[in-house]
């Protein structure tokens, strides 16, 4: 029997927000997702997960990578450094230090190459850019992700 495939349409982001916590497994061994729309200054960040190493990771979802969703997780990632304490309050768990910021996920439906050149001149130190795909195979529901690009900065550059 041949499998059959369907491409799912994720309504909002309401529903993404509910696809990628049930299924973040897929996007890395080890993540577990601790909060939902934590709002950290004037940002929202969707989900905050901590990775098998117990560092903290902010999870940045929309349907197109485009200069708002950069702009909220710029803003939050700069809060974090701004107030680690807070943080660390905040999710005592989480292992935060000035050496090892938070690391940035985006994950979106599609990724433009603007926005990728864009990310590529921040002074980020781990990013990862990840398009999902909500799928139907053989009549049960999946959800794929896909690494398009992993940036990793030394912390002596910076």
């Amino acid at each position: 029997m041949r499998p059959t495939f369907k491409k799912l349409e994720v309504k909002d982001l309401g529903d993404l927000e509910k696809l990628v916590a049930e299924n973040v497994e897929g996007i890395e061994a080890g993540l577990k997702v601790i909060d939902t729309r934590l709002v950290l200054g004037q940002a929202a960040i969707d989900l905050v997960s901590l990775d098998s190493q117990g560092l903290l990771v902010l999870i940045a979802l929309d349907f197109t990578a485009d200069e708002g969703l950069l702009l909220r997780a710029m803003d939050a990632y700069s809060w974090c450094l701004e107030y680690p304490d807070a943080i660390q309050r905040l999710y005592p768990m989480a292992r935060i230090s000035t050496d090892r910021p938070p690391r940035i996920l985006f994950v979106v439906e599609r990724l433009t190459d603007s926005f990728l050149r864009r990310i590529k001149q921040l002074s980020f130190l781990e990013i990862d850019c990840i398009e999902f795909r909500h799928l139907e195979v053989n009549g049960t529901s999946a959800l794929y992700f896909d690494l398009v690009q992993r940036l990793r900065k030394s912390a002596a550059a910076e």
